[in-house]
C-alpha cells in the first residue's frame, strides 16, 4: 500500500497539472506515460480517485483525503449520464467510496442521481440494464454485475424498492443465461428487445465465443458476491462459489495463481504465447475474500482467503511488480495486464483497474 501510495501520487500531481479533464486507462510499462481517457468515457475513470480511497481507509492522511476528493469531484458529471451502463463502476468507486467512509449528504447525493440514470437502461422485457448500445439487439455484458451495486446502495440508502428490484431481476435473469453447465461464463448475451428472447451468446474480449474470458469470470464471482451482501438471496451465494472454484480449478498450475487473459486460450503450447491477466486476477482475489467471509463451511472459508491471499503475494512478487523490475518506468503497481481479445488490444500492461482491485484485496485482507 506504500508504494501504491507513492506511484499513484507522483500520478496525482502529473494529472493535476492537465486540470484532471482526463485519467489513466492502460499504461505500457517501458513507456513513461498513461494512455488517458476523458472523464466522461470509460469506466476505469473512478479508480483513480477510488486506490486513494482505499489507501485512506487503510491509513488516513489529510493529504490522501484531499487526493481522493480532488479526484473524485470532476466525475460528479458521471452521475447524470444515460448512455451507459459504466455509471455504475465509476461513482460507486469514488464516491461510493467517500459517502460509506465520511457519510457526506452531497455524495449519496451523486449517488441517488447516478442510480435513477443507470435505471433508465434497464428493460422489463429482458430483465436486465442493457449494457452496450447497439442496433443488433439488447446487449448485456457479464461485467455489468458489478454496476448493480448503484442500485442496491442507492435503494438501501432511500428505501427505494424499485432500484432494489431492477438489480435483482437482473442479477437473476444474469443467473441463467450467462452461465454454463459448469460455471464458466459468456460474456457477452443479446436479447430481442422485444419479448425478451436470446439471440445468442458470444464473446466481444476472449477468445472465442465458447471460452471463458478470465476477467469476464472475475467480473461474475465479484458481482454475484455483491448482490448476495445486498439481498441475501443463497443462488446468487451459490452462483458466485460456483464461478469461484471454476476460477481455481482453471489456474495455470497448484504454485501460478495468475491466470491468463482466456482460459480456453491454447497457452500450454510452446509456439504460441498467450500473456497473462492481472486484472482479472485482482479482480478476482478482491471479491474472493468478501466472498469467503459470507461462507459458513470454515474449510471452503480456509480455502478461499488461502488463494486470495496467494494470489495477492504472487501480484506483489518481481514476475509482476512494476517496482521490482528495472526496466520499467510507468508509475503503476502491476504489469502483465491484457485488455483482450489478445493480439488485437494491448497486452502485459498496467491497467488502473488492475491497480484498483489489488489495493482493494489488500485493504480487505488487512482487515480480516
Amino acid at each position: 500500500m506504500g508504494y501504491a501510495n507513492v506511484q499513484y501520487t507522483i500520478l496525482y500531481y502529473q494529472y493535476r497539472d492537465l486540470s484532471f479533464q482526463s485519467f489513466p486507462f492502460i499504461g505500457h510499462p517501458l513507456q513513461t506515460d498513461w494512455i488517458s481517457l476523458p472523464i466522461l468515457h470509460s469506466f476505469t475513470n473512478g479508480f483513480f480517485s477510488g486506490i486513494f480511497w482505499n489507501l485512506l481507509e487503510f491509513n488516513a492522511t489529510q493529504t490522501i483525503l484531499k487526493m481522493a476528493t480532488d479526484l473524485m469531484v470532476p466525475l460528479a458529471s458521471v452521475a447524470h449520464l444515460t448512455d451507459t451502463h459504466d455509471v455504475g463502476f465509476v461513482i460507486m468507486s469514488s464516491f461510493g467510496h467517500a459517502y460509506r467512509l465520511l457519510k457526506l449528504p452531497e455524495y449519496l447525493q451523486i449517488i441517488i442521481t447516478a442510480a435513477s440514470s443507470l435505471s433508465t437502461r434497464y428493460s422489463s422485457e429482458v430483465r436486465c440494464i442493457r449494457s452496450w448500445d447497439s442496433k443488433e439487439g439488447f446487449l448485456v455484458i457479464i461485467d455489468n454485475m458489478m454496476n448493480l451495486e448503484l442500485l442496491f446502495e442507492a435503494s438501501y440508502q432511500t428505501n427505494n424498492q424499485t432500484w432494489h428490484n431492477l438489480a435483482w431481476q437482473h442479477a437473476n435473469r444474469t443467473m441463467y443465461e450467462h452461465f454454463r453447465p459448469d460455471n464458466s461464463t459468456y460474456h457477452v448475451v443479446e436479447y430481442n428487445e422485444t419479448d425478451g428472447s436470446v439471440i445468442r451468446k458470444y464473446t466481444a474480449q476472449g477468445y472465442a465465443d465458447w471460452s471463458t474470458w478470465s476477467r469476464g469470470q472475475a467480473w461474475a464471482v465479484h458481482g454475484f458476491t455483491i448482490a448476495y451482501r445486498y439481498t441475501k438471496y443463497q443462488p446468487f451465494l451459490d452462483k458466485a462459489i460456483g464461478a469461484a472454484n471454476y476460477f481455481l480449478s482453471h489456474l495455470p498450475s497448484s504454485t501460478d495463481s495468475i491466470t491468463y487473459w482466456d482460459f480456453d486460450a491454447p497457452h500450454n503450447s510452446t509456439i504460441v504465447y498467450q500473456p497473462r491477466d492481472t486484472s482479472a486476477a485482482a479482480i478476482f482475489a478482491s471479491g474472493l475474500v468478501e466472498l469467503s467471509q459470507y461462507i459458513t463451511v470454515e474449510e471452503t472459508k480456509d480455502y478461499f482467503l488461502t488463494n486470495a491471499k496467494s494470489i495477492v503475494d504472487q501480484l506483489a512478487s518481481p514476475a509482476y511488480l512494476i517496482l521490482d523490475n528495472k526496466d520499467y518506468i510507468l508509475r503503476a503497481m502491476i504489469a502483465n495486464g491484457t485488455q483482450g481479445p489478445y493480439p488485437d488490444k494491448p497486452y502485459d500492461l498496467a491497467t488502473v483497474f488492475g491497480d484498483y482491485y489489488l489495493t482493494q484485496a489488500v485493504l480487505r485482507l488487512s482487515k480480516l
